[in-house]
This record gives structure tokens, C-alpha cells and sequence, in this order.
């Protein structure tokens, strides 16, 4: 493992120091070289210097002060380079990834926030990077912290309950937030902390029971799941339709397929404003289709009208490949 840029720039001044000091005393001073270095270093340790001799003349003490000032500064530097590497190869690379971590999260923006990394928190977080999200995963148990950064996600240590620790994560630049702990009044202090400190990102909320889902809604979650219910439609599916089911899962959840759903926002500039399927062509201009609408507060209308206009704010729901789908979208949230 070679030597960080810090510790190598201190080893560098330092011994630039001893040799232009040495040099100095031997002409300033008239010493010898090899009394010059000795001197040189009793000076930059401040061991002391009454066995070199003296009494020394102007221009030797402050080449003294000069050498003990600059001296003393390089070597400061270098032991802390030199004990920060130390503890580098005590600790392993684990605290070179924390530290890198620590520097991602100052950077890190538009990403998504998953509290809890249990079963629920970190499918959601694969799922999400297999989406090219980036994620900031919240968890206090030392287990879920620790499959996290071995995950390879940025991590903060910590009770996502806490109002501190949501901003650590980024609270102030995240597109979105997943709380997903296995306590569903831990979900519900969540869900109030984000509403009271950033009331217009969305938050996706996990629910245990109908009960709880209704609090949680109450308090402010965009979208509630709840995991059981889920997997037991999803088992009566394949039970009564399996073809239709393995498509959906096809679709939507393998990273292997082609094809992708994505959610669009009709932006107040867009030139579709106004505008119908049927004038639009997307399916040819872009390759990708349009498989549902939904105006603001009102449910998706799936097999879309071609000839009802689009308006501002409208979801616009699409299918197809990565590329067709990112033309598609520029047709409606850009003007």
C-alpha cells in the first residue's frame, strides 16, 4: 500500500528543511556538515544545543528561529500524517470507506433517503440503484449499518427518528424519502419530522396494518405500503394468473428486461400543454408508449383517450426502453 499524499508532502518539507537548515548553519554558522544536521535536528525537537558550542552571532540565531519556526511546523505536520496513516492500517480499509462516505454525503443531491435496512429497506434500496438512484441509508443497529456500507450505499449512523440525523442524511437536497422501519410508530415520527422540516418532499411510508396505514397518511405520507398485503395479492396473482404476474414482475422489477415503466410530470412550459396523443405521435417520434394519465387529484386513467389534451401538472405514465423513455420525457418536462 503506498503512502497517502499528505504523509509523503510532510516526509518532502521535512527533509527539504533539515537539508537547507544544515546547509545554513554550515554557512552561517561555519560549522561542519555533520554538526550542521545534528544541529538542525536538536533544533527542530528543541532537545537543546549546548554541546555544539557557542555563544552563536546575529545572523547564526535567527537562522536558528528560522529553522526552529519551519521546523517545528514540518514536523507537526508529518507526525499527524504519520499517526492518521497509523491508524489507517490498524482500522483497515473500513475507515478509509467511512471516510470517503463521510465526504459523498457532504456532496450527495437529488437522491433518495431509506430508513431502516432490514428486509423491506434494503430490497428498496437495490431497487433503486439498479434505477441509478443514489441512495443515503438511515440505520442505528450496527448489523444493518454494517450490510449497508458492505452493500457498498452511503450510510448515516444513526436514529432516523431524529430531526439531526434526517438532515445529516441530507434531508435538504433528497427527491424523496422511504421510511421503512419495522416500527410503524417510528414510521409515523418520521413522517411528521420530514412534513414539519421540508413539507414538499414525498414520503413513502411502510404500514403494518390498515390501522396504521390510515395514521400514516394522516400524517402526511405521499404513499403507504404494506408489505403483507402485498405479498399476498402477489401470491393470489400467480396462484390465478401466473403468465400475467411474471410479466408485471418482468416489467417493472427484473434489472434483466429491456423495457421499463416510468412516471412523467407535465411541466407549465411543456409544448404538449393543450395537445392530444393523437397529435403528438409518441409512439413514433420516441418508440416508447403511454399506458396512463392522471390529472392533478384525479385517479390514473389507463388506455388514455388519444384525443383528451394534456395539461400542467399531469402524471403521464410510459413504457419502453431507457432511451425511449428519456425521449418521451423530454417531451413533456421540458419545453
Amino acid at each position: 500500500m503506498s503512502l497517502p499524499t499528505n504523509l509523503k508532502g510532510g516526509l518532502i518539507a521535512l527533509s527539504v528543511v533539515l537539508a537547507i537548515g544544515s546547509i545554513g548553519f554550515v554557512v552561517i554558522g561555519g560549522m561542519t556538515f555533520p554538526d550542521a544536521l545534528y544541529f538542525t535536528v536538536i533544533t527542530i525537537t528543541t532537545l537543546g544545543y549546548e554541546e555544539i558550542g557557542g555563544p552563536f552571532d546575529g545572523p547564526t540565531r535567527i537562522w536558528v528561529v528560522i529553522v526552529l519556526i519551519s521546523g517545528m511546523g514540518a514536523a507537526i505536520y508529518t507526525v499527524t500524517a504519520m499517526m492518521e496513516y497509523g491508524l489507517e492500517i490498524l482500522i483497515g480499509s473500513d475507515y478509509r470507506r467511512r471516510r470517503k462516505m463521510d465526504k459523498d454525503l457532504k456532496r450527495v443531491e437529488d437522491h433518495v433517503i431509506v430508513c431502516g435496512y432490514g428486509r423491506v429497506g434494503s430490497t428498496a434500496a437495490a431497487a433503486l440503484r439498479r434505477d441509478d438512484v443514489p441512495v443515503v441509508v438511515v440505520e442505528r443497529r450496527p448489523k444493518g449499518v454494517d450490510a449497508a456500507i458492505e452493500d457498498g450505499f452511503m450510510v448515516v449512523d444513526g436514529d432516523a427518528t431524529r430531526d439531526e440525523v434526517l438532515l445529516e442524511a441530507g434531508l435538504d437536497t433528497c427527491r424523496s424519502i422511504v421510511a421503512s422501519l419495522a416500527s410503524a410508530s417510528d414510521n409515523l415520527v418520521i413522517t411528521l419530522s420530514v412534513r414539519a422540516m421540508r413539507a414538499t418532499v414525498p414520503v413513502t411510508a411502510r404500514a403494518a396494518d390498515a390501522q396504521t396505514e390510515k395514521k400514516l397518511r394522516l400524517a402526511g405520507a405521499d404513499s403507504v405500503v404494506t408489505p403483507h398485503r402485498i405479498s399476498g395479492e402477489r401470491i393470489a396473482a400467480l396462484a390465478t394468473q401466473p403468465g400475467l404476474a411474471e410479466f408485471i414482475d418482468m416489467v417493472v422489477r427484473d434489472s434483466a428486461t429491456e423495457f421499463r415503466v416510468k412516471r412523467f410530470i407535465v411541466s407549465d412550459q411543456s409544448d404538449s400543454i393543450g395537445r392530444t396523443l393523437a397529435d403528438l405521435d409518441l409512439r413514433r417520434d420516441s418508440g416508447a408508449m403511454v399506458i396512463g394519465i392522471a390529472e392533478e387529484g384525479m385517479p390514473i386513467r389507463m388506455n388514455p383517450d388519444p384525443n383528451a389534451p394534456f395539461t400542467a401538472g399531469a402524471c403521464v405514465f410510459g413504457i419502453g426502453t431507457a432511451d425511449q423513455l428519456e425521449s418521451l420525457g423530454s417531451t413533456f418536462e421540458t419545453a
